[in-house]
Formats: structure tokens, sequence, C-alpha cells
């Protein structure tokens, strides 16, 4: 559609925007997202989810940026994971929901679960970054922490992303308790996301001392 739309302005010879596609694209896809459908005799609307594939794997393409700001999230799936062989191959870092803040929490899913996605996000973050800087360095080179980053990586990926097709995981007791088990590999002075009421709270080797 986007393509079409770039030849068309092409044609007509209008002014173009970013890498020649029409400075109108951004309202016509929003005309596209944001439409909601009725059902006669039925409550609710209906949700649209788009697949999009990115030209080149680039997210900072016009299609795939413009589509991030119109649409309530994005899930991006990660070619290297895929060939990793981890299913889903959900790429975290970048995949975002703008709605997550106001339907989680104390009395919707758990109090400690907003700490807990802040803390696995960033720790896998920094994991990743540390694996280009082995690649140049070597291990060796990092300290406690850096090692403890690193293998968190490993495990968030093999671990925590990949589940298996019939797999069923409930918010409390499966996903975010689950969090916690992956989390213990990282020495809780290196937990810095996370309030201190929680890691006593909800820290597995906290409540075996307990």
């Amino acid at each position: 559609y986007c393509e079409s739309l770039r030849q068309i302005g092409a044609a007509r010879e209008e002014v173009p925007g970013r890498r020649g596609y029409p400075g109108y694209m951004y309202t016509d896809l929003a005309m596209l997202y944001e439409r909601a459908g009725l059902v006669k005799g039925k409550k609710g609307s209906i949700t649209q989810f788009p697949i999009l594939t990115m030209p080149g794997d680039d997210i900072t393409h016009p299609i795939p940026d413009l589509s991030g700001y119109i649409t309530e999230g994005q899930i991006v799936i990660s070619r290297e994971l895929h060939q990793k062989g981890i299913y889903p191959p959900i790429n975290v870092l970048p995949s975002l929901s703008r709605l997550m803040n106001a339907g989680i929490g104390d009395g919707k899913t758990r109090e400690d679960h907003k700490s807990v996605s802040d803390q696995l996000y960033a720790a896998y973050a920094q994991g990743r970054e540390l694996r280009g800087l082995v690649a140049i360095v070597g291990e060796d080179a990092l300290n406690e922490r850096d090692l403890q980053l690193l293998k968190f990586a490993d495990i968030f990926e093999n671990q925590f992303l990949r589940q298996s097709r019939d797999e069923d995981r409930s918010i409390g007791e499966g996903t975010l308790d689950y969090a916690w088990e992956l989390l213990s590999n990282i020495d809780t002075k290196y937990l810095v996301r996370l309030d201190q009421k929680w890691i006593d709270k909800y820290h597995p080797t906290d409540k075996k001392n307990d």
C-alpha cells in the first residue's frame, strides 16, 4: 500500500517526504490502523493486529517507524533469535505496549509487575551490549557484575523467551515468579530497578532465608 502511494505521488509530481514517500502517508496509515469494527448484536469492538515486514529489517524505515507512532504497541520478531531456534523469537528491547502501565499492578496483575518488568528489560539490554564487548576484548576483561549480566542474557533468551507451542503461563505464579527465579542469577546489589521491599518479599533466596 505504501509503495503504491509513493508511486502515485511520483506520478503526480507531488513533493516527496522521507525516502520518497508522500507526506500524507502518516494520515493514510492512521486511517487504516485506527478503524474499529462493531459486530451487530455483539458488545465490544475488533482489535487490529497488523503484520508488517520491515524492508531490510530496518525498523527506522518510514513504514514501520510511522506505524509505531500510530499503534498502541508493537511486537518485534528477531531474525537472530529465530536462527538460534528460540520460539517465539520476540526481540523484547524494541517491543512495547503503550497500554501496559494502565493494566498492571496491585489489583490488576501483581504489585511487583512493573518493577520486575523494568529489571528484566534493563538486565537483558546490558547483557546484550556486553556480548558485543566480549567479541572484542574477551570475557577475561569483564568484572563480576558484567559476567553475571552476560550470563543472564543467555538465560533470559533460552529459559524465559523460549516457550513450547502448548505452554501456558499465568501472570503471577507463572511469569512473574519465573522472572524472579531468573533474576536470582544476579546478585541483589546489582538489581537496582527493584525496590528492596519486593526483593524481601519475592526473591527466592530471601524467601528461603525467611
